[in-house]
Parts: structure tokens; C-alpha cells; sequence
């Protein structure tokens, strides 16, 4: 019976891989919901996509020194002057 649900388990990851993520990033926040409420779910998400998106754009920037510098700080003094 393990061996079976092992070989289950491989062949939806390897046929369909993104059905299976799709219910487990389904099944997460579904669960996260039931347990600390819509609002603070989409609060945590929006916050992370924020992240995300902060920390790919100093990516592409080379460092986050570079990031600051040529990025963020130059356009909040250029507003501040």
C-alpha cells in the first residue's frame, strides 16, 4: 500500500505537475483562511509579492547597494527637492 501511494504520488508530480501544485497552493491557503482569517491571508500575500518584487528589481540591479543608489534614493530626493 505505501509503495502504491509512493508511485501515485511520483506519477501526478511527474503528469501533472501543475494540477498538483495547484491544489496544494490551493489547500495551503484554504487552510490558512479557516485558521487566521481572509484579510490577514491577503495582507501576508500582498506583503510577499511586495518583497518579491523589491527584491527582484535590486536583482536585476546587481546589489542592493546598487539598488538604492540608483533606484529608490535618487527618486525620493528628486521628490523631496
Amino acid at each position: 500500500m505505501k509503495e502504491y501511494l509512493l508511485h501515485l504520488l511520483q506519477d501526478q508530480w511527474t503528469y501533472h505537475r501543475g494540477r498538483t501544485t495547484g491544489l496544494v497552493l490551493g489547500a495551503f491557503f484554504g487552510i490558512c483562511v479557516l485558521l487566521f482569517g481572509f484579510w490577514h491571508i491577503v495582507f501576508v500575500i500582498l506583503c510577499a509579492g511586495i518583497g518579491m518584487y523589491i527584491g527582484l528589481r535590486a536583482e536585476h540591479a546587481g546589489s542592493w547597494a546598487e539598488f538604492l543608489d540608483t533606484g529608490v534614493l535618487n527618486r525620493l530626493f528628486r521628490r523631496m527637492s
